[in-house]
This record gives structure tokens, sequence and C-alpha cells, in this order.
């Protein structure tokens, strides 16, 4: 009996050092939508305070049940900062929770809370000084917890696939692969992972991330677009087409929905809806170089003669906007030295044309006056 009840104070000692507490489940998840949404009341709790902060809402606190929970000391610790926190700061956070890391070393949700508003900075500012204690902080959470989960790995896999100093986006989606095959109920890790899967070509699970995906609520735009692109590059372009078009009454990001344009006429055969998809295009982008080049080469391959003037201004535009390849700088030549052309045979050569024949109709009035002026001097010698 002794025996076991050393061993029962052990484990409530292991258990008490290390702080498995009720916020930990925080770690399983990155979406606070998501969160926010649960059934489980202390998930809901932590997602609603932190959607609170990240949109400034008060709607996602005003049905939280906080008198219902039953807290350990670092879960009120985190309660306590959350609930007095101000939306958007980032630095106010990393102090409070790098305070609480004093008493509660070992806490996950501490832990977790300090290392999710180190991140939220990083995503703000890129700013490289953090990045090592994010990486240290993932670790260190990764080992309270037993195990590689999804709020680690996601931050992580954002700083190797978006930062130029700890660039690795192999890694990135080899990371998040394996945790989704875990863990396939985020939604962020899903749009991190479709966004890395474009970036480095790799598709072979794209189909079970868009099959899961489209059953998720509330779908990102930019997203929804990577798949679409990725489709076309494996050979599916009905399938990446229907995926574009449906976007383009629900995007209500005017850059996503331009890139949308501009991808439907990249994949468009016909030269007039080609056009009228770069127009819309540029329409939300006004300064876009690139779709400029684009609306000015189909112009020019449609028929170089009849749009000639169409495609030089686009081209033209793009150059000003210090956008030119190689291709367009061909048309470019090309129409500039039909342009030549066109003036010398529409202005110069009837003025050239004009000249020499006032030169040869003066030449010609000057010799039959002299020979006029000859016959006359002729006439008058012989009547002498």
């Amino acid at each position: 009996m002794r025996q076991k009840l050393v061993v029962l104070s052990f484990f409530i000692i292991f258990t008490l050092s290390t702080f498995a507490t009720v916020f930990d489940d925080f770690v399983y998840y990155v979406d606070l939508q998501t969160m926010y949404e649960s059934d489980d009341p202390y998930l809901k709790t932590v997602g609603g305070l932190l959607k609170r902060w990240e949109t400034g809402l008060p709607m996602y606190v005003d049905n939280l049940q906080l008198s219902d929970l039953t807290l350990f000391p670092d879960d009120e610790t985190t309660l306590k900062i959350l609930k007095d926190l101000d939306p958007y700061v980032y630095l106010e956070p990393t102090e409070l929770f790098e305070e609480a890391l004093e008493e509660y070393p070992n806490s996950i949700i501490i832990n977790s809370m300090y290392l999710f508003f180190n991140f939220q900075y990083w995503q703000n500012s890129l700013d490289p000084s953090v990045v090592e204690e994010i990486f240290e902080y993932s670790e260190k959470i990764e080992k309270l917890v037993g195990e590689k989960i999804p709020f680690t790995v996601y931050c992580e896999a954002q700083i190797l696939s978006k930062s130029k100093i700890y660039n690795d986006p192999q890694k990135a989606y080899n990371d998040l692969k394996e945790i989704y095959l875990t863990y396939n109920y985020d939604k962020k890790i899903i749009e991190s992972l479709v966004e890395i899967s474009f970036q480095t070509n790799n598709y072979e699970i794209i189909q079970d991330l868009y099959n899961t995906y489209m059953n998720l609520k509330g779908k990102d735009s930019q997203t929804l677009l990577y798949f679409s692109k990725i489709f076309y590059n494996m050979g599916e372009t009905e399938k990446s087409k229907e995926i574009a078009l449906s976007l383009v009454p629900v995007s209500k990001d005017s850059s996503i929905l331009s890139e949308t344009y501009e991808f439907l006429g990249d994949i468009e055969n016909n030269y007039e809806k080609r056009i009228e998809y770069y127009q819309k295009a540029l329409s939300l982008d006004k300064e876009n170089g690139r779709i400029m080049s684009k609306l000015g080469l189909t112009y020019y391959n449609w028929d170089k003669k009849e749009y000639a003037q169409l495609a030089r201004y686009f081209l033209n535009g793009a150059e000003s906007r210090n956008y030119i390849t190689e291709e367009t700088e061909k048309a470019l030549k090309e129409l500039r030295s039909r342009v030549v052309l066109e003036i010398f045979l529409k202005y110069l050569l009837p003025l050239l044309l004009g000249v020499a024949f006032a030169l040869w109709l003066l030449y010609y009035l000057d010799k039959k006056r002299k020979i006029k002026e000859h016959n006359r001097i002729f006439k008058e010698q012989n009547n002498k």
C-alpha cells in the first residue's frame, strides 16, 4: 500500500511539474475560429479571447461562460492576461507571459502563449531577431507535450517558407505533411500546406487536401486560387477553371480577384475572352505592368496589324512600369518599326514625292522656258 502511495505521489508531482492543464489542447489547433466554434468550453474560451485580440470585435467574448470554468493556476494566469489584453498589441502580452514563465516554467499553455505572441510579432514584422526564440520554444513545448503538434509545426513552417534567412520550404512541406496526416482538421494547417505545395511543386496529396478543405467552413480565396493553379499544373484544366470561376462572385479581396482574372486569362485559348479577363484584372490593379504586358501581347498575337495601336499602348505601359521580358521587347521593337514605316509611308513619302514632283515641275517648266527662249532667239536671227 505504501509503495502505491509513493508511485501515486510521484505521478502527481510529475503532472504538476509539467502543468498539464485544461487550456493545453490549444497546441493541437492553429485556426482560432475553429477553436472558438468548439464544443469544448476551454478551447472555446481561448479561441474567443484570441479572436477578440486579433479582430478587435467584442462579439467573440460576449457569450463566453468564464465563471463556469474550473481552472488550474497557470490557466487562471492565462485567462487574466488574455481578458485584460488590448487588441492588436504584441509586446505587452509577450512581456506578461514571459513574466508568467518565471512562476510556471513548464506550463504548456503559458509557454504556448509566449510562443503565440512572439510568432504574431514575427508574422507582422518578419524580424529575424525573434526566430531563434520561436524555434527554441517550439522545441520546448513539443518536449513538454511529448510529440510534434500542429501549433509548433505551423509556426516553424511559416518561417521556413517565408524567411529569407531561414528559408527551407522543402522541410516546411515535409513537416506540415506529416502533421496533416495525423491532424487533418485544422484549416490553417491545410492552407499553409497548399501554399507550400504550390511553391515547391509537391502535389502528391493535393487531391486529399482539396477534398478535406472543401468540407470545412470559411474557405480562404487565396488557398482556392492555389488549388486552381495546382490542378492546372497537373493537367486538370477544367477542374482548375471551375475553381477559379467559383472565386469570382465570392472573393472580397481585390488583389486576389485581380490575380484570379489574370490566371483565367492565362489559361484561356480564345483571344477575345482572354482579353476580357486581362482587362478585368487590370481594372482591379491599374498599375500592374505584368498584366499590361499580357494584354498587349494578346492583342499583338491576335492580329498585329488590326490591333497594333492597342498592343503598343499596353506594352509601352508595361515597359514604363519596369516590366519587360524578351517577348515584350521583341514585340515592341517590331511594333515601333511598323510605326516608323507607317509614318514614312503616310507622311514622309507623300511629302518627298510632292517635293520631287515640284522639283521636276520646276525643272520641266524651266527647261520648257529655255527651249522657248532658244526658239525665239533662233527665229529672230533667221529674220535678219
